[in-house]
Formats: structure tokens, C-alpha cells, sequence
């Protein structure tokens, strides 16, 4: 038998509403051109809610779906946050560096999940065909 640690049941806890969600089809974007606001080109930000947690020093989940035009992306930043990401339709080319995680990149395809470190360094390009859709869990402290 596996054992869970806290941080995986965290994190476990925190994506598993959102991994539960029906696939969409292939052709169909999740959000269309007016959901949300734009906050890079290409990129639609789509404010989902806050939500209050009881998991270590974290006091609030701040939920928000980014739809990703093909081949946009966000510039490599620091996050601000600890951070649960969820791929939800299509795919992301990610890279990381800096405090909090190793230099490297990675693709993630939908139903992927991935974190983010506060102050580490990240950025993600849609790299698909089609729209692609990240949830973002900002983790928020007490």
C-alpha cells in the first residue's frame, strides 16, 4: 500500500474538482472571444472564485481559468503565489527556473497538473492547434 503525504494530498484535494470535469471536444473552444478580460495578447483571463482552505499555512484558493490563443503565452515572470496549475483543454510547453524549482521545461497536455513555487520563474506557451485552457489555484496564505 502507498502512503499520501500532505503535500500530495494537498495538492491532490485542491485539483481533483477540477480534473472531474467532462472533456470537451477537440474543435470547440471552452471559452469564447468576450469570457473574461485580456490580459496578454491572446490570452483571456476568467476569474472562477475564491474559495476558503484549511491546509497548512494557506488561508484562501484563488481560482482563475487563462484561455490561450495558439502559439500565445505568458513571458517568463516570478510567480507571486504558490501555485496549482490544471490543464484543462489542449496544451502547455512550460519552463521553470529559479528559487524553488530546477531549471528545466516540460509540456503538459490536458488533465495534466503541474506546481508553481512562489518567487521561482515561469513562463507558458499554448503550443497546440487549439485553444488551450490552464486553472490556476493560487494559494494564498493565512
Amino acid at each position: 500500500m502507498t502512503s499520501i503525504t500532505r503535500r500530495s494530498a494537498l495538492a491532490l484535494s485542491m485539483v481533483a474538482p477540477a480534473l472531474a470535469l467532462p472533456k470537451q471536444a477537440a474543435a470547440a473552444d471552452l471559452y469564447g472571444p468576450d469570457a473574461g478580460k485580456e490580459v496578454l495578447p491572446g490570452i483571456q483571463q476568467i476569474d472562477l472564485g475564491k474559495f476558503p482552505i484549511h491546509v497548512g499555512g494557506y488561508k484562501t484558493a484563488d481560482v482563475s481559468d487563462f484561455a490561450a490563443k495558439p502559439g500565445s503565452g505568458f513571458p517568463m515572470m516570478p510567480m507571486k503565489t504558490d501555485m496549482v496549475c490544471v490543464i484543462v483543454t489542449g496544451e502547455y510547453l512550460v519552463k521553470q527556473a529559479g528559487t524553488g524549482a530546477a531549471d528545466h521545461e516540460f509540456t503538459v497536455k490536458a488533465g495534466g497538473v503541474y506546481s508553481c513555487a512562489k518567487d521561482s520563474q515561469e513562463s507558458a506557451t499554448n503550443t497546440g492547434t487549439v485553444q488551450a485552457v490552464m486553472r490556476v489555484v493560487r494559494l494564498l496564505p493565512a
